[in-house]
């Protein structure tokens, strides 16, 4: 089974997942507008730095906020803190735990809290006269399993809540994933179904949160003893009720003696390609990420992430 290039259980799992996801998608589609956009917004250094890839990692606590089957294979515990600051001024912090429960399972918490502090309501001169009250959070929890050797499944629950003003919204959803890893050919593949969930919006308007079926591939390319390996990753992201519908990612990780990773990524999307770039260093248990993101008419986007293993 290990030496199968294209293993049969992995793409029979993916296609009950597509008819799920099809079987759902119409309902989604006719519920109305799209709440909650800031769920789409990728904080983590080294995933944004690859392109915004997340699906086919394993043992990768960060990636599995996004796709929870990626959380299985750590072996100790990690905290985690990322910052971003937007070209539109919101910021966004975020804070997570993870740890091993058992040799077969993994859990972790998280949280993401963002506003802007520079959002004001103007006059009709556009003088500031009331700053506004805003921000966008959630509280999540994420938990991982083995099934054997080569698959992992996972789950993640957030509780969302968002603030405008004086309009306030909570709600919940739910991500699931699976990951196949290839111990043989050393290649892993990666598939998840993101914010099945609703919100006090649907009940005004009909909003549900942005739904997204990803999948991913990822390989090692280059491997020379303890001091070089290179590994390569492509995604493509379907959006089921966003008018952009898909986007596909091309990333690159180059590791140098376990000290020091370079990234590269890259975005084909509906309108034009995104370029990300990004590094990491290890000193001794803390690991240091960094992402930039330039978007070239409005300004430059950074990202940090420090993470500590004990």
């Amino acid at each position: 089974m290990s030496c199968e290039i294209f293993p049969f259980k992995f793409f029979f799992i993916t296609a009950v997942a597509l008819l799920a996801t099809l079987a759902f998608c119409a309902f989604a589609r006719a519920a109305g507008t799209v709440t909650g956009d800031f769920l789409l917004v990728d904080v983590p250094a080294r995933e944004v730095s690859l392109g915004s890839i997340y699906a086919p990692f394993y043992g990768r606590p960060e990636a599995s906020l996004v796709n929870p089957a990626t959380l299985q294979g750590i072996n100790s515990n990690y905290l985690v803190f990322s910052h971003y600051m937007s070209v539109f001024s919101y910021h966004y912090e975020q804070a997570e735990y993870f740890h091993p429960v058992d040799v077969s399972s993994c859990a972790g918490v998280y949280f993401l809290y963002s506003g802007n502090d520079a959002l004001y309501r103007t006059d009709d001169n556009g003088v500031p006269v009331e700053k506004i009250d805003n921000y966008d959070a959630y509280l999540g929890a994420v938990y991982s399993r083995a099934l054997n050797e080569e698959y992992n499944v996972g789950a993640t629950l957030k509780l969302v809540s968002s603030k405008v003003y004086d309009n306030a919204s909570w709600g919940a959803a739910l991500n699931l994933g699976v990951l196949y890893r290839n111990y043989v050919n050393k290649y892993t593949l990666g598939l998840d179904i993101e914010n099945l969930g609703i919100s006090t919006d649907y009940f005004v308007d009909k909003s549900l949160y942005p739904m997204i079926l990803r999948g991913g591939y990822g390989t090692e390319v280059f491997h020379y003893e303890d001091e070089y390996r290179i590994s390569v990753y492509v995604e493509e992201r379907y959006y089921i009720n966003e008018l952009d519908n898909s986007q596909t990612s091309f990333g690159m990780e180059a590791f140098y003696k376990k000290f020091f990773v370079f990234r590269y990524g890259y975005i084909i999307g509906a309108d034009q390609g995104s370029v990300s770039v990004g590094a990491g260093v290890k000193i001794n248990d803390l690991y240091i990420d960094y992402a930039y993101v330039p978007y070239f008419i409005s300004d430059n986007a950074h990202r940090f992430t420090v993470k500590y293993v004990f």
